[in-house]
């Protein structure tokens, strides 16, 4: 979170694993005990509309700042500042997206070394940095059952009334809200939107837009009418696949035989506030081996 102080603004490094109800006095020990890192500080340079803060950023995505540094994953062993810069800094409603060209050393010979950790001489990656803002209001969390595979986010609670701390774990999930709370079955108020990412081959669009609504009779029986839908993505040179608002299937270019599906959820509560999901050219081949070994004897196309 970005937090004032004074004259500076401080990037500090929130843990939302450890929790109590604010409203109970051990609220109090829990924060005491969990005191954010300050990854970065900024200068207050000017201040804008109802004194809100304008720092020079730049440093943040061309500097090595150790929670965000490549070193560790290259074997480098030094950081070189004269070559390192930013490349471009986008902002959105709800994001801020920023990449970065840094430039790591490694100036002694290594006998032998992992895979993607560096030789000797010098290694230059691309970083690719997002901020997404989280809800001011964070949805209410649901437990999760053991039962099911979910992705999911720990929280450890110190306000339990048990005589030990208590571990819960949430599911992560979207936020979905009637729009009609008395129907049996009504339409969210915001619906759940995957669009297609321009680059996927024109023959396949039909059948992933297919594959996504095929979940909606799910849906339907937990309440929900249209609650999950496909779209292509809109050809405007405003939209941008890089914005939080929008959830997207994105394609590819790669022998990697297999897809899969990252999101961001709100550390707080659990909720996906945004997905990609990225399938790899050679699925292609995955799904028609699957399709072969496991249907062959009931489809006589296979």
């Amino acid at each position: 979170r970005w937090h004032r102080q004074d004259r500076r603004v401080l990037l500090q490094e929130m843990d939302y694993s450890m929790w109590a109800d604010p409203k109970l006095p051990v609220a109090q020990a829990v924060a005491e005990a969990n005191n954010p890192v300050i990854l970065a500080s900024f200068l207050v340079e000017a201040e804008g509309d109802q004194q809100a803060p304008v720092i020079e950023v730049g440093k943040l995505f061309n500097s090595e700042i150790i929670e965000f540094s490549p070193r560790y994953l290259l074997g480098a062993k030094a950081f070189d500042q004269n070559r390192s810069f930013n490349e471009r800094i986008s902002a959105y409603p709800e994001n801020i997206e920023a990449e970065s060209t840094l430039t790591l050393t490694n100036p002694e010979p290594r006998p032998a070394f992992g895979y993607g950790e560096m030789g000797r001489g010098s290694a230059s990656v691309r970083m690719h940095y997002s901020m997404v803002k989280l809800p001011d209001q964070p949805m209410k969390p649901r437990l999760i059952d053991s039962r099911v595979g979910y992705f999911s986010t720990y929280q450890t609670d110190y306000g339990s009334s048990e005589h030990y701390v208590k571990d819960r774990e949430y599911l992560a999930r979207w936020r979905l809200d009637k729009k009609d709370p008395s129907a049996a079955v009504s339409e969210p108020i915001k619906p759940i939107v995957f669009y297609i990412d321009p680059a996927t081959p024109a023959v396949w669009v039909p059948y992933i837009k297919r594959g996504v609504e095929q979940w909606q009779p799910a849906f339907e029986e937990a309440g929900f009418k249209n609650a999950i839908m496909a779209l292509e993505a809109p050809k405007d040179s405003n939209w941008s696949i890089e914005d939080a608002r929008y959830s997207t299937i994105r394609w590819v270019a790669s022998e990697t035989a297999n897809a899969y599906g990252p999101h961001i959820s709100d550390p707080r509560s659990g909720e996906i506030l945004e997905a990609d999901i990225h399938m790899f050219h050679n699925i292609l081949d995955l799904q028609r081996r699957w399709y072969f070994t496991q249907v062959a004897h009931l489809d006589p196309r296979a």
